[in-house]
């Protein structure tokens, strides 16, 4: 399997310093970082990233989190692409997790890192959070209602896809509401769905990128959007491929 991991990153340097090992430790995949910081920041992570084989950061040209996975993954040649969050709120080990059900199942497409299933300490750090959280379920349930699915997390980027299926997509979110419509295009269009326990840590340093007056607006306008998708008449597989403790 040819995989790259795919980071976008904006103002993320001290987290990456920490990341960056931590994946080339576990894992022999390309590693792209696009990145929209600043010329001096930018510049500090293409020296970090000579440190390591296999690693390539490039500018965004675009703006937004949705505009930074597309173009990360035009350049991209891999068969799957793994989209990993700079903010040290994921672990690395969870990559394993998100690869397993494509080992198992070639018919697999798309793999979202499901928090409700995994845990998460960042949903529940602060009075923000919590809003954002009982957002998320809102979204949740309206999503599963129209795809008649029990998918339990739509929002989480820490996620795997077939490349060739992100590009049929044909995604046009520019921020961070890019996750909703890539799972929900991914039932529109008849592609088989699967979730995978992972767990949200806190951010590690620097400041989140979410505004609830900013971006909320984004979720619930994307979401009014989802509800007119078409649905695909074949039946899709949404199959669980972790195991409860009592398997």
């Amino acid at each position: 399997m040819k995989i790259d991991i795919i980071i976008p990153s904006k103002d993320e340097i001290d987290n990456l310093k920490v990341i960056l090992p931590k994946l080339k430790k576990l894992f022999d995949y390309n590693i792209l970082i696009i990145d929209k910081s600043s010329d001096e920041e930018f510049n500090e992570i293409q020296n970090l990233c000579k440190n390591y084989k296999d690693i390539i950061s490039f500018r965004q040209k675009s703006s937004g989190k949705g505009n930074a996975l597309r173009e990360a993954a035009g350049i991209s040649n891999a068969e799957y692409i793994v989209f990993f969050d700079a903010d040290g709120s994921h672990n690395p080990e969870d990559i394993k997790s998100l690869i397993l059900p494509f080992q198992l199942n070639t018919s697999v497409d798309h793999v979202g890192g499901s928090r409700m299933l995994g845990g998460s300490d960042e949903l529940y750090s602060d009075f923000q959070h919590y809003i954002r959280l009982f957002g998320s379920l809102v979204i949740n349930y309206c999503i599963n209602l129209k795809f008649d699915v029990r998918v339990t997390d739509y929002q989480n980027g820490l996620r795997a896809i077939k490349r060739d299926v992100f590009l049929k997509l044909k995604t046009n979110s520019n921020h961070t509401s890019i996750e909703q419509e890539m799972v929900s295009r991914t039932l529109s269009q008849g592609f088989n769905y699967t979730e995978m326990p992972t767990h949200e840590w806190t951010r590690r340093s620097g400041v989140s990128k979410i505004q609830l007056s900013k971006h909320s607006w984004d979720y619930i306008w994307c979401l009014i959007k989802i509800m007119f998708y078409k649905k695909e008449k074949k039946k899709i597989i949404i199959k669980s491929y972790y195991k409860n403790w009592y398997e």
